[in-house]
């Protein structure tokens, strides 16, 4: 996920650009859609700067996106700006057959022939660890967690 939101930074700081040169040379900077749109790009832009630093994943733990009730997994996805959610998604956890992590994601597979992705930041490792910690062990024999 930093390396996406790091790419989008850059789109997003590119496009900043052409909208300075624009606004030097030419007469845009008198128009009320301009501005509009200057101010619209500040947003995008401050909503991407955010995603870089450490208070973003510090605001953003594992156990706000996955968490667990009674036999029940609640996954929650990162959308939007800032720091937005989207879900929950609603996974019984005796369907569930394999978990595949990765970098900044993670796809569940369940025995219903459904497949939940899911954006999270956090490293592999962490999800992994968090998995690891949030099954009991009866759970994780019937689980695969890769």
């Amino acid at each position: 996920m930093r390396k996406i939101n790091q790419r989008l930074a850059l789109i997003v700081a590119c496009f900043g650009i052409v909208l300075l040169l624009l606004s030097v040379f030419t007469g845009l900077f008198q128009q009320a859609w301009f501005v509009f749109l200057i101010a619209l790009w500040l947003f995008v832009f401050s909503s991407c700067c955010y995603r870089l630093t450490p208070l973003f994943i510090a605001r953003n733990p594992l156990d706000k996106f996955i968490q667990r009730e009674q036999q029940h997994l609640l996954l929650f996805t990162l959308s939007g700006f800032f720091d937005r959610t989207h879900g929950p998604q609603w996974l019984l956890i005796a369907s569930i057959e394999k978990i595949q992590c990765r970098d900044d994601q993670c796809t569940i597979f369940s025995s219903e022939q459904r497949q939940c992705v899911i954006s999270l930041p956090a490293s592999k490792a962490e999800l992994m660890h968090y998995f690891n910690g949030l099954f009991t062990e009866h759970e994780k024999q019937a689980i695969i967690i890769e």
